[in-house]
């Protein structure tokens, strides 16, 4: 069977385009999760929030988010990235803050003062706290 130049190139590109695929899931799930908690707490979405933790580690983020219940909060600038994985363990360091706003006052956290340690629970990475 001889194959048409045609052929081989749309065979080649699908080729090509599985491969890239491929590559788009290798995402940084540990420093992803840290920044989806972050977005859940300022959003104060309980539920969403207890899905990217830990179980060691719900009582202390809830007493967070509690923190954050009677203020604006917003993310300012927020970037995550892991810088240690070890098995089912990582770090993760992050840039950026959390803008608090109280009655006209705003107060930023910065994020960048903290490394995350995320676990792998149940086959998925979760935030476990930070040093």
């Amino acid at each position: 069977m001889k194959f048409s130049k045609l052929t081989l190139i749309l065979a080649l590109s699908v080729m090509l385009l599985l491969s890239l695929a491929a590559c788009a899931g290798g995402e940084d799930a540990p420093a992803k999760t840290v920044e989806l908690y972050q977005e859940a707490l300022v959003a104060k979405d309980q539920d969403l929030l207890i899905n990217y933790v830990c179980g060691d580690w719900e009582t202390q983020a809830l007493l967070e988010l509690d923190s954050f219940v009677s203020v604006e909060t917003s993310l300012v600038d927020l970037a995550c990235q892991t810088v240690s994985e070890d098995g089912s363990t990582a770090k993760v360091e992050c840039t950026g803050s959390i803008s608090a706003t109280y009655n006209g006052e705003a107060r930023e956290f910065d994020l960048s003062g903290r490394t995350f340690i995320v676990t792998e629970e149940g086959g998925e990475w979760r935030l476990c706290g930070y040093e």
